[in-house]
C-alpha cells in the first residue's frame, strides 16, 4: 500500500525563542461582524529579509513581552499560519488568525483576558513582534495532487485549512482529488473566512473537486460539525475506502474524539474495527491531528 508522501522540500532559517526573529505587523483586521460576541482577528506579518521558508499547516510561535508573577519570561504562544507558502500576495508576508479570548479565574470569579490573545489581537500596523518557528512537519499537504484530502475544522482551526485551500487551487491552479472541507461554527457570522467580512474560502466553492459543509451550533439548524459529517458519511466513507485520501482534524481538544466517535459507528456498521483502522491510516501518515 502506497502511503501518502508529506511536501518537505522547503528548508530555510528557524529562529528559537533565545533568538527571535523581530517582525513588522503590516495589518490588523477584524473576521468577524462587529456584533458578534467573538473578536477574531486576521493579522498580517511582514518577515522579509528572515529566511523562513514556510509549508502549509506550520505555525510560528509569538513571543508575550515582559514576565509573569515569578520573574520569569512568558511562554512562547504559538499559532497556525493561515497562509499558503507563497504568502498574502508576497512570501514576505504571513496571516495569523487569533481570537481574543477571556476566561474566569477559578478563585475570584474575575473575568480576565487571556494574555497572549489580547497582545496579538492588540497590536497595530508599524508594531515590532518578536516570532519564532517556523513550527511542524506532520500536518502538511501530501505532494500528489490526486490525493483526495479531507479537512475538519473548529473556530479558528480553520487557520491551516485557508492555507491549504489557497494553494491547492491558486498557487498549485488545480487539486485533482475530492477535498472536503468540514466546518463548525456558532453563526454565519462567526464563519471565518466564509463570512460578509473576509470571504476567502468561499471564493473557492466553484471548484469542482472542492466541497464545504458548515454546522452552525447557535442557530434553527443547531448542529456540530460532527453531525454534519454523519450527514455526509456516505461521500467521506467512499473516499476513505479508496485508500487514498489524507485526513486532517484542526481546533479546540475534543473534536477529535467526536470525530472519532462518527467512524467508530460507520465502521461497526460495516462489521470492522475502527481502532484497527486508525492504527492503519496513522500507520499510513493518512491522518493528521493538531488541537489545542
Amino acid at each position: 500500500m502506497e502511503m501518502t508522501e508529506i511536501s518537505n522540500e522547503k528548508t530555510g532559517a528557524v529562529y528559537k525563542p533565545s533568538n527571535p526573529w523581530q517582525a513588522v505587523v503590516l495589518k490588523n483586521t477584524r473576521l468577524t461582524n462587529q456584533n458578534s460576541p467573538d473578536d477574531v482577528r486576521h493579522i498580517l506579518i511582514n518577515v522579509r529579509n528572515s529566511g523562513m521558508e514556510i509549508l502549509e499547516g506550520q505555525s510560528i510561535g509569538v513571543i508575550i513581552p515582559g514576565t509573569d508573577e515569578s520573574g520569569k519570561k512568558h511562554r512562547v504562544r504559538i499559532y497556525s499560519i493561515a497562509s499558503p507558502r507563497e504568502g498574502e500576495s508576497s512570501n514576505d508576508i504571513i496571516a495569523l488568525t487569533v481570537k481574543r479570548v477571556f476566561y474566569r479565574d477559578e478563585v475570584t470569579n474575575e473575568l480576565k483576558k487571556g494574555l497572549g490573545s489580547n497582545y496579538i489581537c492588540d497590536l497595530k500596523e508599524g508594531d515590532n513582534v518578536q516570532i519564532t518557528g517556523p513550527i511542524g512537519r506532520t500536518f502538511l499537504l501530501p505532494e500528489d495532487n490526486t490525493t483526495d484530502i479531507i479537512m475538519i475544522a473548529l473556530g479558528t482551526g480553520i487557520a491551516p485549512f485557508r492555507a491549504f485551500i489557497q494553494h491547492m487551487y491558486h498557487e498549485k491552479q488545480t487539486w485533482q482529488g475530492q477535498v472536503l472541507l468540514f466546518y463548525g461554527a456558532k453563526t454565519g457570522l462567526e464563519s471565518l473566512y466564509m463570512n460578509d467580512e473576509n470571504n476567502d474560502i468561499g471564493q473557492y466553492y466553484t471548484k469542482d473537486t472542492f466541497k464545504a459543509f458548515k454546522a452552525l451550533s447557535n442557530t434553527s439548524e443547531r448542529k456540530l460539525v460532527q453531525h454534519k459529517m454523519r450527514d455526509n458519511i456516505d461521500l467521506i466513507w467512499n473516499i476513505m475506502q479508496k485508500d487514498k485520501f489524507s485526513l486532517y482534524i484542526c481546533g479546540v481538544k475534543g473534536v477529535e474524539e467526536n470525530v472519532a466517535e462518527v467512524f467508530q459507528g460507520i465502521a461497526m456498521g460495516q462489521g470492522l474495527s475502527w481502532d484497527n483502522l486508525f492504527q492503519k491510516y496513522k500507520t499510513e501518515k493518512r491522518w493528521h491531528i493538531e488541537v489545542y
